[in-house]
């Protein structure tokens, strides 16, 4: 099975190779046979990954430790749900997916629908088969997932038991959906930029929308998963450190939510056109850079595979999609290219939020590779605390914000003197003096929800009092509403959490907040590949029990490793969260971390109105396929 796998990649290799060079032919010649030739064999490089991928997926169950990757990701007692994640556990199969998911968007958008515009279609296919030409060298010769192992052990290490948590199973590949989807709108602006005739980049611009909206929808959903991971299995108690992996998701769902607003206002020729495209460029590079990170081992990470490796071609590839970028962009402006002079007021308005979000992502950027840009004036890399993060984007955050309710507002009215825009300008100030004068970030963070709120409120109602409100508009102001959800969680989660390290005899009592713990007893539970010890914990308000709760410290014999699987009592004002660090069963002694978090909920339910609210939005373009409304008409 393995040298089926191997040899499937080899040929995916030199189909996507032939791809790029029949496309580009067929287009220079206008070759109809050579267009052909190059989707065939585009779909050819989709039906080898496909091989490949089914391959290493049937070597993880079967347990073939032959394999390297096998050995290292799977036993003979994992789960088999776990099995089948392992194929996205290291940077093997990992890579190996995102491949895979990218080359089939890529035959989806551009070789089903090539046909009816080859030329168009054979620009597109050749930028992301070029993009495929690089993740396949490094697949081929440096992270081959069929590489064979030296020794075959008789069993093999086991997936990292941090990983076996249905979050995890679940948010890398729902991350990779959402960054091989960008490959859509990045390669729509690759071919614009090569075609004369915009005529078929307007053609093709709502298919790049809507791919774009796809892409955003589930990074968002695999940040959030992410998040949720973090809370669940690291035993901390929290969801976000500024991680470099983290950040490297981040980045690319900043730039992506700027693209969004660009394709709502898509003029063609104009400025709005121009952010487009720069964005749909810097999105999908961001995501490739994100990889460079993790794999490269530019900075250290907790996520990160620090073994380098051929990682660098992807800082070379990323280089080298800007340059090209910038040789057509020019070519373009030889040939006479004039924009539109942008009218009505929703543009500026945009160009300040797509501003806002781009410098966002520089500074996140820029505090990532930190670390590494020390090495040249420091002996030792010097890294910056998640509180540098938090304080550097905490006025980009707010202003944001606060841009999500007034902006509906500007984009109808303008700057005219009214409650909303006094009112935003009097809470920017009181925010300001909050966090300066009281030191308190999170009660500035809700003084604004509570402004932005009133304001969304108040759209609805003159909504609905005006005429029966879109699916399109509705679903975006339930993305707005999730997103003041996930701030009054974040502010409340982070400004009045508590946090206690404690130690307990059995029967032993103690007070943390307004909850009292009372420590019962030791119980022993074998998993399918683990041995659990748990804390039975009896959780009081006042003098009556209200929950029991039960932490434990997890063994996984095929890894040798102990972890903590923490227990959870949530409601919609907050969670009460304990963490088994240490056990003497000697002593019937445990240490214990309490977390209280206040409002960390709405996290989780503002990121779901945000995929409900994004899946409107998509139910909405697809069913009336405009490519653009009135500039009237936009109030997002």
């Amino acid at each position: 099975m393995w040298e089926l796998g191997r040899f499937a990649l080899r040929l995916g290799l030199c189909l996507s190779a032939y791809a790029i060079l029949a496309d580009l032919l067929g287009v220079w010649r206008n070759r109809q046979e050579l267009l052909r030739s190059g989707r065939n064999s585009t779909i050819g490089t989709l039906l080898c990954l496909t091989v490949s991928a089914v391959a290493l997926w049937v070597l993880l169950v079967r347990g073939d430790f032959a394999v390297s990757y096998v050995a290292e990701h799977s036993s003979r007692d994992l789960p088999l749900v776990y099995k089948l994640t392992a194929l996205w556990a290291g940077a093997s199969g990992s890579l190996l997916l995102w491949l895979w998911l990218q080359v089939g968007f890529v035959v989806l958008a551009f070789a089903v629908w090539a046909r009816r515009r080859d030329r168009f279609c054979a620009n597109a296919r050749a930028a992301t088969n070029l993009v495929a030409v690089f993740f396949f060298v490094v697949l081929i010769f440096d992270k081959d997932p069929f590489a064979l192992s030296t020794v075959t052990p008789s069993d093999g290490a086991g997936l990292n038991p941090l990983l076996q948590h249905p979050a995890m199973a679940l948010h890398p590949p729902t991350l990779f959906v959402g960054y091989a989807a960008f490959s859509i709108p990045f390669a729509w602006t690759l071919a614009s930029l090569r075609r004369k005739d915009l005529s078929e980049s307007e053609l093709f611009f709502p298919a790049a929308r809507n791919w774009s909206l796809l892409a955003w929808t589930f990074l968002t959903v695999g940040i959030a998963l992410g998040a949720w991971w973090a809370y669940e299995e690291l035993g901390w108690g929290g969801y976000w450190a500024w991680d470099p992996v983290e950040n490297s998701s981040l980045m690319p769902w900043l730039t992506a939510t700027a693209l969004l607003h660009c394709a709502r206002m898509y003029r063609a020729q104009t400025k709005i056109a121009v952010w487009f495209m720069i964005l749909a460029l810097g999105t999908f590079t961001l995501c490739i850079f994100g990889t460079f990170l993790t794999r490269y081992g530019l900075v250290s990470s907790v996520h990160a595979f620090p073994d380098p490796g051929l990682g660098i071609l992807f800082f070379i590839l990323v280089i080298l999609l800007w340059v090209l970028a910038g040789v057509l962009s020019l070519n373009r402006l030889r040939q006479g290219a004039v924009l539109t002079p942008l009218r009505g007021r929703g543009f500026t308005f945009l160009i300040v939020n797509n501003w806002l979000l781009v410098l966002l992502a520089f500074v996140i950027f820029v505090g990532t590779l930190f670390p590494f840009f020390s090495r040249y004036f420091s002996d030792e890399p010097i890294s910056l605390k998640s509180d540098y993060f938090t304080k550097i984007t905490a006025p980009f955050g707010l202003a944001l914000l606060l841009l999500i309710g007034v902006c509906p507002y500007l984009l109808r009215r303008g700057l005219v003197k009214s409650w909303r825009t006094l009112g935003a300008g009097a809470v920017a100030v009181a925010a300001a003096a909050i966090w300066w004068l009281a030191h308190s970030l999170a009660l500035a963070c809700l003084v604004i929800c509570a402004f932005v709120g009133a304001n969304l409120v108040a759209d609805v109602v003159l909504r609905f009092q005006q005429r029966r409100p879109d699916a399109r508009w509705l679903g975006a102001r339930i993305v707005h509403l999730g997103v003041l959800l996930a701030f009054i969680g974040i502010a409340g989660s982070g400004g009045y959490d508590i946090e206690k390290d404690i130690a307990l005899r059995q029967g032993q009592e103690v007070t943390v907040g307004s909850f009292g713990l009372r420590f019962d007893g030791l119980t022993t539970e074998r998993g399918p590949n683990f041995t659990a010890t748990s804390a039975k914990i009896s959780v009081f308000k006042g003098q009556t029990k209200i929950d029991g709760l039960s932490p434990s410290r997890a063994f996984y014999e095929s890894s040798r490793r102990e972890t903590s699987e923490v227990d959870v009592r949530r409601t919609w004002a907050g969670d009460l969260y304990l963490a088994l660090t240490q056990v003497d069963r000697g002593g019937r002694l445990i240490n214990l971390t309490v977390h209280v978090k206040p409002l960390i909920n709405w996290i989780w339910i503002g990121t779901i109105l945000m995929v409900v609210g994004t899946a409107l939005v998509i139910f909405a373009v697809l069913r009336k396929r405009p490519a653009t409304a009135p500039i009237e008409e936009l109030e997002a």
